[in-house]
C-alpha cells in the first residue's frame, strides 16, 4: 500500500450521506462524516427555536465505503484518521464544520491509498424549497455522485480535492444542481489510479 499526503487541512467533504445524504446530499463533503454529522444534527437538534447550537467533535475512525461508480470508477473507502474538526448544528437547519480533518482514501480494488490533510470551513444552509447551499473554503474534498453538477462527467461519480472556495447548490433530493469553484482542484480518483503498489 502506498500513502501520499495531499493538501494540508480540513473540510472533509467526500462521502455520500443518507438523507442529508450527504446531506441526502449527493455530492459529498469528504468522507461520509457529513452523513453521520447530518444524522446527528437531526437527532440532536433542539426542538425550540433559538436554542443554542450543538457542537460535537468529528468522529475519528468513521469509515464509509462507496461502490464502484458512486464516488470513483473503483470502490472507494474513506476513513477519518485524525484532526480537530468540530461539527456545529443549528436548530434552523444550518450546519458548520471547522478545523483540521485528516482522511485516508483507499482504492479498494488495488489497495492503494492517499491521505488528505484537509483544513477549512464548510457551511450548509437550507433553502426555502427544501434544498441547500453548501460553501467551503480552504483545503477541502468533495464527492460528486452520478447526476450531480460539477467538474467531470455528470453521469459518473467523481471525487475532487479543492484548494480555495466552492459553492454547491442542491435540490430537495440532495442532487447538486449547480457548482462553482475558485482556486485549484485535483481529481482524487485519478490520484488513486496513478499510485503504484510497491
Amino acid at each position: 500500500m502506498t500513502d501520499v499526503i495531499a493538501g494540508g487541512g480540513q473540510a472533509r467533504l467526500a462521502g455520500r450521506h443518507p438523507s442529508l445524504a450527504h446531506l441526502r446530499r449527493r455530492g459529498g463533503v469528504l468522507v461520509g462524516a457529513l452523513a453521520l454529522m447530518l444524522g446527528c444534527a437531526m437527532a440532536l437538534a433542539p426542538e425550540a427555536s433559538a436554542s443554542p447550537p450543538v457542537s460535537i467533535p468529528a468522529p475519528i475512525g468513521n469509515t464509509n465505503t462507496y461502490p464502484a461508480g458512486i464516488a470513483c470508477p473503483f470502490t472507494l473507502q474513506t476513513t477519518l484518521i485524525g484532526g480537530n474538526q468540530v461539527l456545529t448544528f443549528f436548530d434552523d437547519g444550518r450546519f458548520l464544520a471547522t478545523g483540521r480533518h485528516i482522511d485516508r482514501l483507499t482504492n479498494v480494488d488495488t489497495g492503494t491509498s492517499i491521505t488528505l490533510n484537509l483544513n477549512g470551513i464548510v457551511s450548509q444552509v437550507p433553502t426555502a424549497d427544501g434544498g441547500s447551499v453548501l460553501r467551503a473554503i480552504g483545503i477541502t474534498s468533495f464527492i460528486f455522485f452520478p447526476g450531480d453538477a460539477g467538474p467531470g462527467d455528470t453521469q459518473t461519480g467523481r471525487t475532487y480535492l479543492f484548494v480555495g472556495y466552492f459553492v454547491a447548490v442542491s435540490d430537495p433530493e440532495g442532487t447538486v444542481t449547480s457548482f462553482k469553484s475558485y482556486g485549484t482542484r485535483k481529481d482524487v480518483c485519478a490520484m488513486l489510479n496513478l499510485i503504484q503498489v510497491a
